[in-house]
């Protein structure tokens, strides 16, 4: 039997299966991409502007551009109070005026903070604090412009009371004994340190307190306690100063002494100090004593009798004295060096310029010059202010080639120096005031200097002219102490100056004693030009005065300039000097007080009450 065998294959139909990864990968992609897209897009949406949740000043400023967000904070800057700053140092707390950095809020450098927040770092470390601005929001605190060199300033007046210099080890004096005292540590502020204190508060914007830094000043020897022997031999003493004259004495005690005592470095001296005198406090001391010395020479005051030929003394000179102060206290100083106890004082002897003896060496024995003056009809008051200042002059005498100076010697024309209220020329009236007259007597010896030769060095004519000194052109006017008559002695002899008041008669003379000059003086009358009528008169109403009743007080005199001439020659002929006096006077109205019911005059300038 054949078997046929018959191969047969069963097989399960082949399925082909797709892979699961592209799927995966699609699955985890897509996230990534529609990351990136969106992060792409908020890149470049936000790429010139600020991020979403940045504000500052309270403004939102996501969004806006730097130009943008600086307009919205330059508004709100306005609105904006800064922080409250206070110093402090232990108890003591300061409240730091706005004022130091009160220029406002740097707005251009907020909205650049702004704009760069989230820009600054590393990518991851970008993608972190945007996340954050997104979920937390970032504010921003305002940056100040401040100026640190005001602020310094400031703080260095704050807490100018807080220093405290090192004390060098010294000796103090007690009951003249030397007393070591250590040395003590000092404190100084740290100006620059608490400056940046407040800068750096300043930078966060915020409120609260800064703490003064302090530094220690370590004195400069802490060992040095000086030299008490030194102290002891300079205190161990008294000083006594005497003029050659024995005039004047001054002591200088041990007390005295330990006031003067200052130290100074040494190396070679006990402890590095040594005991010293300070310069500047002994010349006070000194300069107290000159004050004391110090007496002006007096000059003789002289007479002349004609009669006799002889020279009187009416007042003899006294000498002047004068403290070198400068040469004193050398001296001291000298005499503490060297151990003396006996110094004499270098006082100056003052002769006076007109002595007292030897009065035949003056050479005054015979008239040189003389001008007399009438004052009859004054008032009582203008005759005994002409007394008074012709008294003054009494027993004057100028040396050879002195200048006279009618005010030193008239004094200030006060009550108080004797004169008495008179008529005065005051500014552009004739008014009441205190040394009327004493022009009668700066006249008349401007006269007597004038008619003799001698040579004028200053000399002012009257506003207007007055009628005491006759014709206009030889007078002179002064007004303590600015306006003066000066002429100076050329005759080369001292020259004495007597004045005789008469006032019977009313007449002033200056009489000039001394020896007759070898020249020769011409003089012309005054030459007139210019003349001015003097304005209406003045008429003023005073209800003091009873109806009808009229009282002139100034009179009319009419405006013009004069010309004077001199000429003074030499016995020989030579012309020493060839003057022209000049003079201008203004115009001058006639006044009056009147009482009510009295009519002026037409053409009158009326004043009524």
């Amino acid at each position: 039997m054949t078997t046929l065998v018959t191969d047969r294959i069963f097989a399960s139909p082949h399925v082909a299966r797709r892979p699961l990864w592209p799927l995966v990968l699609v699955w985890l992609l897509t996230p990534l991409l529609v990351l990136t897209m969106g992060l792409t897009w908020f890149e470049w949406t936000y790429r010139e502007r600020i991020y979403p949740g940045v504000q500052a000043l309270g403004i939102p400023l996501g969004g806006m551009t730097w130009a943008e967000a600086r307009a919205a904070l330059q508004e709100a800057a306005v609105y904006h109070a800064p922080p409250a700053l206070f110093l402090r140092h232990d108890e003591q707390v300061w409240a730091l005026p706005v004022t130091m950095w009160a220029t406002g809020v740097d707005v251009d450098a907020l909205a650049r903070q702004a704009y760069l927040v989230g820009r600054t770092g590393t990518l991851p470390q970008n993608l972190i604090t945007r996340a954050r601005i997104f979920l937390q929001g970032w504010h921003l605190d305002p940056p100040l412009r401040v100026q640190p060199g005001q602020i310094e300033a400031t703080l260095a007046a704050l807490t100018a009371g807080l220093n405290r210099p090192a004390v060098e080890a010294h000796l103090s004096l007690d009951a003249l004994q030397a007393v070591a005292i250590p040395a003590q540590s000092g404190r100084q502020v740290d100006l620059a340190a608490t400056t940046q204190a407040v800068l750096a508060r300043l930078a966060l914007g915020q409120s609260g307190v800064v703490d003064v830094v302090m530094r220690e000043v370590l004195p400069a020897a802490a060992e040095e306690n000086g030299d008490k022997e030194g102290i002891r031999r300079l205190l161990n003493r008294t000083v006594v100063l005497t003029d050659s004259g024995g005039e004047f004495q001054f002591v200088l005690d041990p007390g005295t002494l330990a006031g003067l005592v200052d130290w100074t470095p040494a190396p070679d001296a006990v402890g590095g100090l040594r005991p010293a005198i300070r310069r500047e406090a002994l010349t006070a001391l000194v300069a107290a004593w000159a004050a004391q010395v110090a007496r002006p020479p007096l000059d003789a005051r002289l007479d002349f009798d004609p009669q006799t030929g002889r020279v009187i003394v009416l007042s003899p000179a006294v000498v002047g004295y004068a403290l070198d102060v400068e040469a004193t206290v050398a001296t001291i100083l000298q005499a503490l060096e060297s151990g003396e106890t006996q110094v004499t004082l270098p006082v100056q002897v003052l002769p006076p310029t007109i002595p007292s003896d030897h009065l035949e060496r003056l050479g005054i024995k015979e008239l040189v010059a003389e001008a007399s003056t009438s004052f009859a009809g004054s008032s009582p008051d203008r005759v005994k202010n002409i007394e008074v200042a012709a008294a003054k002059l009494v027993g004057v005498v100028i040396p050879p080639d002195g200048v006279f100076s009618f005010n030193e010697h008239i004094g200030d024309v006060t009550a108080a120096n004797g004169f008495e209220d008179a008529l005065v020329i005051a500014g552009d009236t004739t008014a009441v005031g205190i040394g009327g007259g004493v022009c009668q007597v700066s006249t008349t010896v401007f006269r007597a200097a004038w008619f003799g030769g001698f040579p004028i060095l200053e000399r002012w004519n009257h506003g207007y002219v007055v009628r005491w000194y006759g014709a206009p052109g030889l007078d002179a006017t002064i007004y303590t102490p600015t306006v003066d008559f000066k002429f100076r002695n050329t005759t080369g002899h001292y020259l004495l100056i007597k004045p005789l008041v008469d006032t019977k008669r009313g007449i002033l003379t200056f009489r000039f004693f001394g020896t007759k000059p070898n020249w020769r003086v011409e003089t012309s009358e005054p030459v007139y030009s210019n003349r001015q009528p003097p304005p209406p008169p003045l008429y003023i109403e005073d209800p003091s005065l009873p109806p009808g009743r009229v009282v002139q007080f100034d009179w009319a005199v009419e405006g013009l300039e004069a010309v004077a001439r001199r000429r003074v020659m030499a016995a020989d002929g030579t012309v020493l000097s060839n003057d022209v006096l000049r003079s201008r006077y203004q115009p001058w109205q006639a006044k009056y007080r009147f009482g009510p019911g009295f009519e002026p005059p037409p053409g009158a300038i009326v004043r009524r009450r």
